[in-house]
């Protein structure tokens, strides 16, 4: 490819090429185990994983694991997982390459585990407990549960902040979890697992990113749309940004294309079709908008800096290459897409994209163009 059309962006033509059924919804995480060629849906209204190829979606298997699996996060290369149970207060401890199952670990009655924070480079797999507002820190060489911090209420997300993330600042070593119903992040050091304190935020957050490159973390607050910036040096707040009507996901895109950005997608509102606030790294001002798809469900980056977007209101999907900085593609869904899925596509090697939908199925796109 040439430096102008590196500029300018390939255009791609992604066109849905199967439907896999997949089992008992809803459907929280769908991800990625490369290193097996595999794509894992969480049957989160079942007890099953269904295993499928990365390449075709053709079911490989259906993974008994557990009653309602919600994530499950991996270390590098594939070796050990953690896939959180909702339905049975628990966390599994799984090898994604051969699906042994290695333990089970109970959590405290009610504890509703759904997302997963890994620090596997320590041994440490982290649960956010939606049931009891509490995050479970796991030993996964010893299998065993070695603290329990009481946090914001619904932990929603987390993210760390220390050595495994390599940031450009020194690591402090101290993790964040968003608290959707308490308006907060809570802050706790990774090292002895205890709770160092809680900022207050916007309204109900549900999600946060870091922003390497600043040391700076960012939480997006659906119940009043704005985003908050806190410095992670001090924990102070820098700034509260209004942006579009139901703020979801975020996007530091300074390493994937060269601009000092962070990307917010909003899921828009009755009178709002949402889209992405495109807010500065050092101003903490919203620079622009970008219309993608109308009531955005979900989104994902793959490995040619393309962002997928589609949508939870018209069936659309949209192609943005992040380094032109314009949408390249736009496609038609067969399905709706699943909406409230922590994740929700899924780039593959081959260049497949796998999109969870609403239902029981899975669809698969690839680019006509390639």
């Amino acid at each position: 490819m040439t430096a102008m059309g590196e500029r300018l962006g390939r255009a791609v033509d992604f066109r849905e090429s199967r439907t896999v059924d997949v089992s008992a919804g809803p459907h929280l995480h769908i991800g990625y185990v490369k290193e097996a060629g595999e794509v894992w849906v969480c049957n989160t209204g079942g007890n099953t994983i269904t295993v499928l190829d990365h390449a075709d979606g053709r079911i490989l298997h259906e993974l008994p694991i557990g009653a309602g699996p919600a994530h499950f996060s991996f270390d590098k290369g594939c070796h050990l997982g953690c896939v959180t149970l909702s339905a049975d207060d628990a966390v599994v401890i799984i090898s994604p390459l051969t699906h042994a199952i290695h333990a089970r670990i109970s959590l405290p009655a009610g504890s509703r585990p759904t997302g997963t924070m890994p620090a596997f480079d320590r041994s440490r797999m982290y649960t956010l407990n939606l049931g009891n507002a509490t995050v479970s820190a796991i030993d996964t060489d010893q299998h065993t549960l070695v603290a329990s911090m009481a946090v914001g209420g619904r932990p929603m997300w987390g993210q760390p902040w220390g050595a495994s993330y390599k940031p450009i600042t020194k690591p402090v070593g101290k993790s964040y979890v968003v608290g959707a119903d308490s308006d907060d992040l809570t802050v706790f050091d990774d090292k002895t697992d205890t709770v160092l304190g809680r900022i207050p935020v916007g309204r109900q957050p549900i999600r946060n990113a870091i922003f390497r490159e600043h040391g700076t973390i960012y939480t997006a607050n659906a119940g009043d749309s704005t985003v908050t910036v806190v410095r992670i040096r001090d924990d102070e707040v820098l700034a509260l940004i209004p942006v579009e009507a139901a703020p979801f996901r975020l996007l530091p895109v300074q390493a994937i294309a060269g601009r000092d950005e962070m990307w917010v997608l909003s899921a828009g509102s009755a009178g709002s079709p949402g889209g992405v606030s495109v807010l500065s790294g050092t101003e903490h001002v919203v620079l622009r908008t970008v219309e993608v798809v109308d009531h955005p469900a979900n989104w994902v980056v793959n490995t040619h800096k393309n962002l997928f977007v589609v949508s939870g209101d018209g069936r659309q999907l949209s192609v943005i290459d992040l380094p032109a900085d314009r949408i390249v593609g736009t496609s038609t869904l067969s399905h709706d897409p699943a909406q409230g899925a922590i994740s929700g596509l899924i780039y593959t090697e081959p260049g497949t994209l796998f999109v969870l939908n609403a239902d029981n199925t899975v669809s698969l796109f690839t680019d006509r163009n390639a």
